[in-house]
């Protein structure tokens, strides 16, 4: 099949886009760079003594670490209950399975300032405040539904044969599903993986209802801390947004093959 040239027309678009999306960001790492605490640049030039300042004199390499172990933990407990969960609503037939699935799907809606509230009361009376393990149970709770969803869909173009040829061959149902089912639902392991790390990595609200002591904030609410009523430290900000981009960024660098390909496939049965 040949493929037809694109009209110049969707070159200037496509330029326009790439631009929209570039030009904040070299704008952030150009007032990163600047020394002055002005959003506007000045002529004092350009160093990287807002880099030192956030990494050496503050506690955003805490930040960043809280933010890695709660990110890494959710995506890896969120993976393992939804693949879990995708495969008993893909492959097995009980009553009220459809409707058990739009009632997941349809919580996964709510607000997230509806449940904060009691969220934090339960959190304060079992003493699980200013915890990992709470943001990573939270996390998990709150992204499991719409990763259910999406792996469903990915075990659904996993012909069944291969599991009851595996299980006429005297595997059981648990080594069919490790060595049969998760190597072809790789793509959509790392499609969902990278999704649930962006969510936790951006989180904001939950992040700073739940975690309140210096030592224990991710880097969203890190970051938020540079406001303040004496001013903005609007170089210092932009420092540790572009440090706060680099370990999405490098993900999606490295799995950018395997996520349009997990998507794909997952979009088509």
């Amino acid at each position: 099949m040949f493929r037809t040239k694109a009209a110049p027309w969707m070159y200037a678009v496509a330029i326009l886009a790439g631009l929209g999306s570039v030009l904040p960001l070299a704008w952030l790492f150009l007032l990163s760079l600047n020394p002055s605490q002005g959003a506007i640049g000045s002529s004092a030039g350009y160093s990287l003594q807002n880099y030192a300042a956030v990494l050496f004199h503050s506690l955003m390499g805490r930040y960043l670490l809280n933010t890695t172990v709660v990110s890494l933990a959710t995506v890896l407990c969120t993976l393992v209950c939804a693949s879990l969960g995708a495969y008993a609503a893909s492959r097995y037939r009980f009553a009220g399975r459809e409707v058990a699935m739009m009632g997941l799907l349809i919580a996964s809606m709510t607000p997230v300032i509806a449940v904060l509230v009691p969220l934090y009361t339960y959190a304060a009376h079992l003493g699980m405040l200013n915890t990992y393990q709470l943001l990573i149970i939270v996390f998990t709770a709150w992204q499991l539904p719409g990763t259910l969803w999406l792996m469903r869909s990915f075990m659904d173009a996993i012909p069944i044969e291969l599991e009851e040829a595996a299980l006429v061959d005297g595997c059981s149902r648990m080594r069919a599903f490790t060595k049969i089912v998760l190597p072809q639902l790789a793509p959509g392991l790392v499609a969902s993986g990278l999704i649930v790390f962006v969510y936790v990595w951006n989180e904001f609200i939950l992040a700073v209802s739940l975690s309140s002591q210096q030592d224990m904030r991710l880097i969203s609410v890190g970051l938020y801390f540079y406001l303040s009523d004496f001013g903005v430290e609007w170089g210092k900000i932009a420092a540790g947004a572009m440090l706060s981009l680099l370990p999405p960024a490098i993900l999606f660098l490295f799995l950018q093959r395997q996520l349009v390909h997990g998507l794909s496939a997952g979009a088509v049965k």
